[in-house]
């Protein structure tokens, strides 16, 4: 890292640190957003989180009179997730069983998701975008962002018989063929929406101060986060990413700006940023989507690499690859937005490096329990048979000789 990157990281770290500290402070005082599940389930607590951040002022004052907390499993990385049963003593103006995401109580995630915003992006999002998307999300009764904290409030999905909702073995197993060309179809119908949209336009509904690569404090995160994580990841699975790749991926983060210029460059969609199967749900003869913390503009082959690298088993993408991104590009024509096949082809070569730094940043830095390191491990041995697969070493290399 650079001196001037240490600096200006250091610099980072250190405005989130002193965050974390005030909201320790205002814990004392009270003044301080209540975030843990156990203060959550507390009728009056839940009441006034909920009332401070409704989206729909008809739904509020909120009165509960009680709270009881189901058994309802939700694995994740980074949130303490809970499904929570109301009382209402007056008028109903929420459904009896909420979904409601929270922090982590762990100092170094929150810090670190608070670096990142990606709470307070999934925040906007829910807040301001979601009505706007093409496709089913959760349905948001209220959230709000203070200080290191955030809670987000939601529908039950499990309440809804018309939904289907994947997890972690589901992943490992992989998608049918007719679930994946569905998913398939809802990017496109999702990336066809805002397609092209000028720099003004995009900077109302999704401001660049929250994108991943581009933000002034995102682009300096990710680049170093991803340098950094390669040798952590490395030692936790030794063996697992072949001489051949790890050179691949050196030289990416070396030639980082160039790529990110490429990877953004020309007319840009909303895309999901996260899309692998565990974050679609089937909604009657739709699909929906979950888990907004990493969208932003991009290009739609993005998410579909990410979604087909991820959720596939090896085997299967290898038989498919191609077909299936031909049928993603006949999609966008479909929904009015065509876009050129063999340039499409050869972004999705170029952006496969996503998936591979994505986990290899999962597990480098990653605190994961055992269910989550079976799927990450899983993971990443897709992701590196994707590299080889499509040849990004030698897409790399071309490019590489093309930009000089």
């Amino acid at each position: 890292m650079s001196v001037v990157d240490t600096v200006k990281m250091a610099r980072v770290a250190a405005i989130e640190g002193l965050r974390v500290a005030s909201d320790a402070v205002g814990d004392v005082t009270g003044s301080s957003m209540r975030f843990k599940a156990s203060e959550v389930s507390n009728p009056a607590v839940l009441a006034n989180l909920l009332s401070s951040g409704l989206l729909s002022p008809l739904q509020g004052p909120v009165e509960i009179s009680a709270v009881q907390r189901q058994g309802i499993p939700s694995v994740s990385s980074n949130c303490h997730n809970v499904v929570l049963t109301i009382a209402q003593p007056g008028e109903r103006t929420l459904p009896d069983s909420l979904f409601v995401k929270l922090p982590m109580e762990s100092l170094a995630t929150r810090w670190f998701f608070s670096i990142i915003n990606a709470w307070r992006l999934e925040s906007h999002f829910f807040r301001h975008m979601a009505a706007h998307v093409p496709l089913r999300t959760p349905i948001t009764y209220a959230t709000r962002c203070q200080g290191t904290r955030f809670f987000l409030v939601q529908e039950n999905l499990h309440d809804d018989p018309s939904v289907e909702l994947f997890t972690n073995p589901d992943m490992v197993e992989g998608p049918s063929l007719e679930l994946v060309y569905r998913c398939l179809d809802t990017l496109a119908r999702l990336h066809a929406c805002h397609y092209g949209l000028g720099l003004e336009e995009r900077e109302a509904i999704l401001p660049l101060q929250y994108h991943l690569f581009l933000s002034p404090t995102m682009g300096l995160v990710s680049r170093n986060l991803n340098r950094l994580a390669l040798k952590p990841c490395m030692k936790k699975r030794p063996g697992a990413i072949p001489a051949v790749v790890v050179q691949a991926y050196q030289e990416s983060v070396q030639n980082w700006d160039t790529l990110i210029k490429y990877w953004f460059d020309g007319p840009l969609s909303l895309l999901h940023g996260d899309s692998h199967l565990g974050n679609f749900f089937v909604s009657g003869d739709e699909m929906g989507m979950l888990d907004w913390q990493a969208t932003h503009w991009g290009k739609g082959i993005r998410d579909v690499q990410y979604f087909l690298i991820d959720s596939l088993p090896v085997e299967t993408l290898a038989a498919h690859e191609r077909e299936l991104v031909d049928y993603y590009v006949q999609r966008r024509g479909h929904y009015g937005e065509a876009i050129d096949p063999e340039q499409t082809w050869q972004e999705y070569r170029s952006l496969t490096f996503h998936t591979l730094m994505t986990i290899v940043v999962s597990i480098g830095f990653g605190a994961l329990n055992e269910e989550q390191d079976t799927l990450m491990t899983e993971i990443l041995r897709r992701a590196v048979a994707a590299i080889q697969r499509v040849d990004y070493p030698g897409w790399l290399a071309e490019f590489l000789q093309g930009d000089r």
